[in-house]
């Protein structure tokens, strides 16, 4: 941007002083406190003038007459493109992360809640997890399991451990045997081939073969194709959404309730964090810069997870603009690393 060459060091020294300060106290800053904080070698007068100059240039605002300043939207977007330290996380961190994956889970959509639950707690804000398109996945096999005389119950199972079912109710006989011969004819046409791929079978021609009431394949293949639409679908896994209370900028009630309400709104949600690309590393969408004016004073920052080259997916979190980004950053990026690896597994050589 235009305007990376307007600060100079002294004055962005300054600003990620009062920047780093404010996060850590949610506190107007004054420049006492940046010249007893931090051994700059400028007295108060010398950080008092270069903090009206970054509040003229609309790095920093003032709330209030004779309080400190806090930083503008636009000196958090500075903050993070040019000022942000991000540290490897310590090592007790790293461990805590780690126990809390260590679970073996063999469900890919359990592994999604979980490391949506560990965002929440390791970063305090609002973890927000969105599965990936897996068109790609492969049908494992199909089951079709009788529960009574007029009830099947229509199993799909594919990659990743991912289990869907149906349960579909008909005035039919269906023979034992008959319902064998559909579960392999079912399987067939059906199994280790990805969803992306599949072309369903002619319910007249299955019939013809199975001597099967039509109406009753029929009814199985549209419950088949219902739970392959459901792995496609992708999910969003939301934590903490209550956590914003914790933060005083949200000590209004009324404000408060806005937010809440809008973070429960998993279709706008989805919206705003699936809009990161897949070569950026990270996206940041500080206050103002989200389109949605309940949104202006949180920050969202989400990247996206998965195996290279394949179905992706998103994480990140959304907390107040006052967030602790540098600390936001290294702990998704250590969490995307351990689910990185669990998706491997789970998926083994599945394309």
């Amino acid at each position: 941007m235009v305007w990376e060459n307007e600060l100079n060091e002294r004055k962005r020294t300054i600003l990620k002083s009062i920047i780093d300060n404010y996060i850590e106290s949610a506190q107007p800053v004054g420049s006492r406190t940046i010249a007893r904080k931090h051994e700059l070698g400028l007295g108060s007068a010398t950080i008092r003038n270069e903090m009206a100059d970054l509040e003229e240039l609309g790095y920093i605002t003032q709330p209030h007459t004779s309080a400190g300043r806090i930083p503008s939207d636009k000196g958090y977007r500075f903050y993070v493109d040019n000022l942000m330290q991000v540290q490897s996380l310590a090592q007790d961190e790293m461990i805590r992360i780690r126990k809390a994956m260590d679970e073996r889970i063999e469900e890919i959509n359990r592994l999604f809640r979980k490391a949506s639950i560990i965002i929440s707690n390791i970063t305090g804000y609002t973890s927000v997890v969105v599965s990936p398109q897996l068109s790609r996945t492969r049908i494992k096999s199909i089951q079709l399991l009788k529960i009574d005389e007029k009830s099947i119950l229509v199993v799909v199972v594919a990659g990743g451990g991912i289990v869907k079912n149906k349960l579909i109710s008909h005035n039919q006989v269906v023979e034992d045997a008959h319902l064998a011969k559909l579960n392999q004819a079912a399987n067939l046409f059906l199994a280790d081939k990805s969803i992306g791929q599949l072309t369903m079978p002619v319910a007249v021609d299955l019939q013809r073969e199975i001597n099967m009431p039509a109406e009753v394949i029929l009814a199985i293949l549209e419950s088949v194709d219902e739970c392959i639409k459901k792995i496609e679908t992708t999910d969003i896994y939301l934590e903490g959404i209550t956590n914003i209370l914790n933060y005083p900028e949200f000590s209004d009630l009324i404000k408060a309730r806005e937010i809440l309400d809008l973070l429960n709104e998993e279709e706008i949600i989805t919206g705003l964090v699936r809009s990161v690309t897949k070569d950026k590393q990270f996206d940041f969408k500080i206050g103002s810069e989200n389109q949605i004016d309940e949104m202006k004073d949180l920050s969202i920052i989400t990247t996206v997870y998965g195996r290279e080259g394949k179905d992706v997916g998103t994480i990140g979190v959304i907390g107040p603009t006052r967030m602790a980004y540098s600390k936001v950053v290294s702990s998704i990026k250590y969490i995307r690393e351990l689910l990185n690896k669990e998706i491997i597994r789970l998926f083994g050589d599945d394309p």
